[in-house]
């Protein structure tokens, strides 16, 4: 690390030298601590190059492993030199291995990804293998690499994945007891857990599980349109909603993300975020929002993919360039440590705008009270005003302002750092602590949501995912919708709010009113989540293409589902997907647990 940036974060994170209150452990736990960062398998041979800038930045957590093939190429022959090797590059720079039971050698199936269900028992082997070597030195270990996903080489079942992880439990807890295994998903994939639970408890063998992984990058990707926080925040109360229904015993085990991101030219929503900054600035400030919600809603442990760009991989999700240059994502990991401390601990949420739009999360900081608030995405408030001074810090530069008591602070969507919060404000986060979070309304009661387009729409309970705001349409009889272009490429995107129904729902009817605005053909697929998508994506359809009708008035179209999970896997429930097809208008969109 160059020495000019060693002196930036210096000066910078003592941005944070903040009156004494109720400081965090001097020697904290390194299992308390929630900053991590995954790799990917390029990186993981060049960590004598990184881990030190890791280390520099208070990273305490490395997700990182070798797989099954490289370790054990002969059955039977063991070779651990390469995590050995890991391992020390790891101890020297104060880190902490999370490890992956991942991989298939030749001998046991015909390439790397694929189960090896016909070798359960060489692979329990291994997994008592791993934790009799490192049961020292590694505790945490995640079973396979996404089990619902294409890592499974896309034909391993949900109940395939059951046996697996039964079978590295079984195998790791007879060496090391004190060994934890976790359950791992591609995206935020609840249902999947669920039939995962399931499967094992049908198997004779439940609750052989210890934590589970999410790789929500779906999900953060909807912080680029306005509201998609709602989603993100809400993914433990979904995830233990399907714990309660399928393992009561287990609903509050511990959470864990080991892989999220943003790429660096990730443009989905570019049109509602002009002029907020650039691309790398974007990712520095989604790796903010993405830590401090996770931790806001009690995941304990949360993993940035990647540290540095490969060689050979991808390039772009990285907080250190190829170049071994930082990026703003860095710099903002190192700022937000300083702030919040080894440790930190969750006060409460706020809405500090009248409107009550902006998200704002409090934390016992390093050395006191630390607020994290920022705008919905394209939007901005010039209302918010604190009743004494307080210092204000953007994560991506360190640069620090004074804010005088009563000056109005301008607030975006790039979150800031604020420090000096006023008691009443703590108190305030303090009862919110163990409420739902606001934002978006609560539907807990209701049987029904919609969302009426036109001049002025009308949100009660559904959103549309949209990355730039579509033209509204009026006719002459006064009434308007939303016009919706009909080819493939303009489907329009739906999800109800996390506190309607429940993730265990399965009945829905969803109504959508629309209106021609010319003759010709109009039509479209519905898409919606399902309960069990076999492992192949969690979208599934009813009825095939639907037509509409020649009139020209207002139509209605009813589709009743009962094999649904509305879980917002990839950051939304149901779709309307037009094909060669004429624009038309939407006027309504409505979905109940009930016949309308």
């Amino acid at each position: 690390m160059n020495t000019r940036l060693i002196l930036f974060l210096s000066l910078a994170t003592a941005a944070f030298t903040l009156p004494i209150t109720a400081q965090q452990p001097a020697d904290p736990d390194p299992e308390a601590m929630p900053w991590g960062i995954a790799t990917s398998a390029s990186s993981t041979r060049t960590v004598a190059d990184w881990f030190p800038t890791l280390s520099d930045a208070d990273v305490v957590w490395v997700r990182a492993f070798a797989e099954w093939g490289t370790l054990e190429p002969v059955q039977g022959t063991l070779n651990f030199a390469p995590t050995d090797a890991l391992l020390d590059v790891a101890q020297a720079n104060h880190l902490q291995l999370s490890g992956l039971i991942f991989g298939s050698p030749k001998w046991a199936a015909p390439s790397s990804h694929p189960f090896a269900m016909d070798h359960l028992d060489a692979w329990g082997n291994y997994a008592n293998a791993l934790a009799t070597h490192y049961k020292d030195h590694i505790r945490y270990w995640e079973v396979w690499n996404e089990g619902n996903s294409g890592f499974n080489d896309g034909h391993n079942t949900a109940a395939d994945y059951a046996r697996l992880v039964s079978a590295a439990y079984q195998g790791a807890k007879k060496a090391d007891p004190n060994a934890q295994i976790g359950l791992s998903v591609a995206s935020f994939d609840a249902p999947y857990i669920g039939q995962v639970v399931l499967a094992q408890a049908t198997n004779g063998k439940p609750e052989q599980f210890d934590y589970i992984c999410l790789h929500p990058y779906e999900t953060l990707g909807g912080l680029s349109h306005p509201d998609g926080e709602i989603l993100y925040l809400w993914m433990t109360k979904i995830l233990r909603d399907e714990l309660k229904a399928t393992d009561p015993e287990r609903v509050n085990i511990p959470v864990w993300i080991t892989e999220i991101s943003r790429h660096i030219d990730d443009k989905s929503g570019a049109a509602i975020r002009a002029g907020e900054g650039s691309p790398e600035e974007e990712a520095a400030r989604a790796l903010v929002k993405a830590y401090i919600m996770a931790l806001a809603q009690g995941i304990s442990r949360i993993c940035w993919f990647e540290a540095k760009d490969p060689v050979g991989e991808e390039a772009g999700f990285g907080l250190i360039r190829r170049d071994d240059t930082p990026r703003p994502s860095y710099i903002a990991m190192k700022m937000m440590i300083g702030a919040l401390g080894e440790t930190p601990k969750y006060l409460g949420w706020l809405a500090l705008d009248k409107e009550q739009r902006s998200y704002g999360f409090l934390f016992q900081g390093r050395s006191g009270p630390v607020l994290v608030p920022w705008m919905p995405a394209g939007e901005s408030d010039r209302s918010i005003t604190f009743s004494s001074d307080v210092k204000i810090v953007d994560p991506l530069t360190g640069n620090s302002t004074s804010l005088l008591a009563g000056q109005p602070l301008s607030l975006g969507s790039a979150p800031v750092f604020i420090s000096g919060v006023p008691s009443d404000l703590v108190a305030q986060a303090h009862a919110h602590a163990s409420k739902p979070f606001p934002w978006g309304g609560n539907y807990s009661t209701t049987s029904t949501v919609s969302l009426e387009f036109g001049t002025t729409p009308k949100a009660n309970g559904i959103f549309h995912l949209i990355s730039k705001a579509l033209p509204i349409h009026a006719f002459d009889d006064g009434s308007s919708g939303m016009i919706v272009e009909g080819d493939y490429t303009h489907s329009v995107v739906f999800y109800t709010h996390p506190s309607f129904a429940n993730v265990m729902t399965r009945e829905y009817y969803v109504r959508l009113t629309y209106r021609r605005i010319t003759s010709g053909n109009v039509g479209w697929n519905f898409h919606y989540e399902v309960a069990d998508s076999h492992a192949k994506g969690p979208m599934g359809s009813n009825g095939g293409w639907y037509s509409a009708g020649p009139d020209m008035g207002w139509q209605t179209h009813t589709w009743h589902v009962t094999d649904a999970s509305f879980s917002k896997m990839w950051g939304y429930d149901f779709s309307f997907n037009p094909e060669k097809s004429v624009p038309f208008v939407i006027g309504k969109v409505e979905v109940s647990t009930r016949p309308f």
